[in-house]
């Protein structure tokens, strides 16, 4: 066997100078990086985004049918969209109360219950909706006169009480008829003194499934306020999505008037002009 211990003659002697010459330490390797190829140079293969590319982008990120991850039943669109509905009416009707209106709540009261809602909260003041009736029992026989008896005859397809004074008092009586018509296609009642409580007795028949082949209801120029909007565009519109509802005035009716302002004006400016001339 070989004898791999150091001979004596392959030791280092010390230097003349007195110093004993340091063996060199092994030094710690350096954290290098591994040497660039071909498959990792820099920006190759890297998609740069540059700040703001959704809006210039000409092309919708999804398809109009939406993301295929992100597929969402019709139920629970439906259940989502009953919900906000809610969610809105809640918080139309209960504007008074916001904040508590400033009114200390009582011990009892607790977040999880009566939650705060428009019936039961401490600060909340419930008025009663405003209804419009009839003046007397001759104003009631006109309303409903010849034009309102020819609507209410069964096989009618098409209702139109518009330019009747119809008050809240007769959505009961229209609602009635209403219920199980399969007949009525198209319902107008613009142009009529409707306030809230009517607009609010005929969205829930509608919504219960009265009149089920209507397809167009004519309500504008009515008396009715916020809340009333509200039953019509985020309530009824949800429950029946394929009713068309008309509550606000056409554009074509709204540029007729604007259009005729002018003569109106001259008409009277020449009235006056007329009697001054002839008081001369």
């Amino acid at each position: 066997p070989t004898d791999t211990r150091p001979r004596e003659r392959d030791r280092e002697e010390p230097r003349k100078d007195g110093r004993q010459e340091i063996e060199e330490e092994e030094q710690p390797k350096e954290n290098k990086a591994p040497a660039k190829t071909e498959g990792n140079k820099k920006g190759e293969g890297a998609v740069k985004l540059k700040k703001g590319f959704l809006e210039s982008n000409s092309e919708p990120l999804y398809p109009p049918e939406g993301s295929s991850e992100g597929f969402v039943a019709p139920e629970t669109k439906k259940a989502h969209a009953e919900h906000k509905m809610n969610q809105d009416l809640n918080k139309s009707m209960n504007k008074g109360a916001e904040n508590n209106n400033n009114i200390e709540r009582p011990s009892w009261y607790t977040k999880e219950w009566p939650k705060d809602c428009q019936y039961n909260a401490p600060g909340c003041h419930l008025h009663e909706m405003e209804a419009s009736g009839h003046k007397s029992d001759i104003h009631r026989e006109m309303v409903r006169g010849e034009r309102w008896k020819e609507g209410m005859e069964p096989g009618i397809k098409s209702i139109r009480l518009s330019f009747m004074q119809a008050t809240d008092e007769d959505m009961a009586v229209l609602v009635e008829h209403l219920k199980g018509n399969k007949d009525v296609t198209e319902l107008d009642l613009s142009h009529n003194h409707i306030k809230d409580t009517g607009v609010q007795k005929l969205v829930g028949a509608l919504a219960a499934g009265a009149a089920p082949e209507l397809k167009e209801l004519r309500i504008y120029n009515n008396d009715f306020g916020d809340l009333g909007k509200v039953m019509l565009t985020q309530g009824l519109k949800v429950m029946r999505k394929k009713l068309e509802i008309v509550w606000e005035e056409p554009s074509w009716m709204k540029a007729a008037k604007e259009a005729k302002k002018p003569q109106e004006e001259g008409a009277s400016a020449g009235g006056a002009s007329a009697e001054g001339a002839s008081a001369e």
